[in-house]
């Protein structure tokens, strides 16, 4: 991860049932550029995922879009500069969302291609057995028609309050967790409840 907010997005996927790829590199496919770029994070979510911890609360963000008991896989920008353009953001080139795609292994080479076309301009798509979206994760808000769009205080308040509904489990198990930041942001709950 590069800086806080994927890193918070990180773990909001997390926390969501997600396994999330950080950082997915999409390498150069000829098309209008000879430089790579990244997607922030890929992740997948199968449909029996669950966790002892949380798994009950989970954020309608997300899955206010998705489908119940499917698997779902998401492409996920995060910007957290005020100013957002949609050229700042890789996978609305086709060939780097078509490379995301087939990393997210959902579908063959010629169904990413079919299902790539149909998600350049929706939030979602659906499958079968599957759907996939695509999430941009901001400042502020954010109206991007082609996105299911969050804002980076909906993903702090929707950590927080998980921590805060599981402060004794998490708490007990904060250094377990990988990131600086989020055992910082557990001990500073223990921390304001204790004074």
């Amino acid at each position: 991860m590069k800086n806080f907010a994927e890193e918070l997005t990180y773990w909001y996927l997390r926390f969501n049932g997600f396994f999330p790829l950080t950082n997915f590199v999409l390498h150069n496919q000829g098309l209008s550029s000879n430089q790579s770029a990244d997607a922030d994070l890929l992740a997948v979510r199968p449909k029996y995922v669950w966790e002892e911890i949380g798994g009950d609360h989970l954020d309608s963000k997300i899955f206010d879009h998705f489908s119940n008991n499917i698997n779902i896989g998401v492409i996920c920008e995060v910007k957290s500069g005020q100013r957002i353009s949609l050229s700042d953001i890789p996978i609305t080139r086709e060939d780097r969302l078509n490379y995301a795609l087939r990393r997210l292994g959902f579908f063959s080479e010629g169904g990413a291609e079919i299902h790539m076309k149909k998600l350049k301009s929706n939030k979602v798509i659906r499958g079968k057995f599957h759907e996939v979206g695509k999430i941009l994760i901001t400042e502020g808000a954010c109206n991007h028609p082609g996105f299911i769009c969050i804002t980076l205080d909906q993903v702090e308040v929707f950590i927080t309050e998980r921590i805060r509904l599981y402060e004794s489990a998490k708490g007990g198990a904060k250094h377990f967790f990988e990131s600086d930041m989020l055992q910082y942001m557990i001990w500073k709950r223990q921390r304001n409840r204790r004074e």
